[in-house]
């Protein structure tokens, strides 16, 4: 009778010790809408993986590229869980759509406007030229909108500007003369000069509160699955503050990833740093100034407070959580 107790006890505990193990293994599959471009922002996710931070999370995270406009859409349709982009979900929040932004990059625009070879200044753009830009409404599209206003170009007239996609095929079209101009990144600059186009302007020597990239979700997500969120911002977080501490390793991340020389990754890199945050949040007052400006660009009259927005509640206290930990 003991010995069948004993054995009865015995494949209770192993039952439940397997149970107990597929819930400790179990792992999320997250779907992450990014741009696809070389860039920082992209990169930042690239490592989370990379250095296992997801994987310690129990998260599997599936990078996916579409463009600002579709990836807006399926994170609003639940075909993402999260989006990188968060210039056209702030415009997408503005125009009533369920959505947050719950993490932020960068603080000031890390972008370049080139011209064709025939384009050398900004007014060789009247006329009906042809400016690209990821899609419209989008933060490519608002800030260049603004900075050429403040040229004296009026951008529903003087030009016509197109969403067209990622900054790759913006950057094809404008070397192969389907645009006139166009914004490109950092690396995407450094192609542009290689083959003789002509840089108008940096957008980062303008004053426009812009955050382009971060983390973004449906307010449905960010009620119904807190702990999901929790975990995937710990490791998208780690991944960022790894970033911002690891100079060799991450310019050397992206030599290899942007297939550029290692110099060209140095530059980059540093004037990624002066327009990145510390810790992924934002101020008030600088949320409200992000606010401000994309109102006046989509016209936009109703007062929208920050927290319609922005929720760094979560990210707020994993900082905390993390500079506790020593981390």
């Amino acid at each position: 009778m003991n010995i069948e107790r004993a054995l009865v006890f015995v494949s209770l505990g192993l039952a439940l010790l397997a149970a107990g193990v597929g819930i400790a293994h179990a792992v999320d599959e997250v779907k992450l809408h990014t741009s696809g471009s070389t860039s920082a922002n992209v990169l930042v996710y690239k490592i989370g993986q990379e250095k296992g931070y997801y994987r310690e999370e129990n998260l599997n995270v599936l990078a996916i590229t579409a463009t600002s406009q579709a990836g807006i859409q399926g994170l609003v349709g639940g075909s993402f869980d999260f989006s990188q982009i968060l210039g056209q979900t702030s415009a997408a929040i503005l125009h009533g759509a369920p959505l947050k932004n719950v993490m932020a990059f960068d603080t000031r625009p890390l972008f370049w406007f080139f011209g064709s070879k025939k384009i050398k200044r900004v007014q060789d753009l009247k006329g009906g030229k042809l400016i690209g830009v990821s899609s419209i409404g989008a933060n490519t599209d608002q800030m260049t909108r603004e900075i050429l206003a403040m040229h004296g170009i009026d951008p529903r007239r003087d030009v016509v500007i197109q969403g067209t996609g990622t900054g790759a095929v913006r950057l094809a079209a404008l070397i192969g003369g389907s645009l006139d101009a166009a914004i490109v990144n950092p690396t995407e600059s450094l192609i542009a000069r290689k083959q003789g186009l002509n840089e108008l302007f940096f957008y980062g020597d303008y004053d426009l509160n812009i955050v382009s990239g971060g983390a973004a979700l449906t307010d449905r997500t960010l009620k119904e699955r807190p702990d999901l969120v929790r975990r995937f911002l710990r490791g998208t977080l780690r991944a960022l503050l790894w970033f911002r501490a690891n100079e060799k390793e991450s310019v050397a991340r992206m030599g290899e990833g942007f297939k550029i020389s290692r110099d060209d990754a140095l530059e980059i890199y540093k004037a990624t740093l002066k327009s990145y945050t510390l810790d992924g949040t934002i101020s008030r007052e600088h949320q409200e100034k992000i606010i401000g400006f994309q109102r006046k660009q989509l016209k936009i009259e109703k007062e929208i407070a920050p927290e319609n927005v922005y929720d760094f509640t979560i990210l707020r206290a994993l900082n905390e959580e993390l500079k506790k930990a020593g981390r």
